[in-house]
């Protein structure tokens, strides 16, 4: 969760290579790094202890959509034996997941994402401080040694929601031989 990665909330369409390529060029987005990990704003209380990068400034008012893209590396050694793969997340209101480019995990949107796109309902503060698991097992095999990125579409369900939040981790599971 509280792995290095970049942020960007979009001020116009920037095409889906940020979700594709692995090796995009998101220098220029926001870096946010350490824990806790999470990204997004929150104008009460509540989701303060799970940010670590406000946006608060950029979002609020303006879009209820912002990317994350979290690069990962895998060694050669670590890909033998993966029996199970769960992306848990944290999300006020909705988004969807890739990895390496692949649709992994959605929920509270339908149709194709817009770089201003938002969630289709609400999902409740309390709902969303609590990981949620979703097994993505399936997509073990997208998995790559070398390099990987987990980008997610993070969205409000509008522009003026009083709060966000998206953060993510990845758990495997591995089959031990014996």
């Amino acid at each position: 969760e509280d792995i290095d990665k970049r942020v960007l909330v979009p001020t116009e369409n920037i095409g889906e290579q940020w979700i594709t390529e692995i090796h995009y060029d998101d220098s220029a987005w926001e870096f946010c790094t350490g824990s806790p990990g999470g990204v997004g704003f929150e104008r009460t209380s509540g989701y303060q202890d799970f940010l670590s990068i406000d946006l608060r400034e950029q979002m609020y008012g303006t879009n209820a959509t912002c990317y994350m893209r979290i690069p990962f590396t895998i060694g050669a050694d670590d890909t033998g034996g993966l029996s199970g793969l769960m992306l848990k997340v944290r999300y006020d209101d909705g988004f969807v997941a890739y990895l390496n480019g692949i649709e992994v995990a959605r929920r509270n949107f339908d149709g194709s994402p817009a770089w201003d796109s938002h969630a289709s309902s609400s999902h409740s503060d309390s709902a969303a401080a609590v990981f949620e698991d979703i097994d993505i097992s399936e997509f073990i095999g997208h998995l790559k040694r070398g390099d990987n990125v987990l980008a997610i579409q993070g969205m409000n369900a509008s522009k003026t929601s009083s709060d966000m939040l998206i953060s993510a981790e990845f758990v495997a599971v591995a089959t031990m031989a014996t």
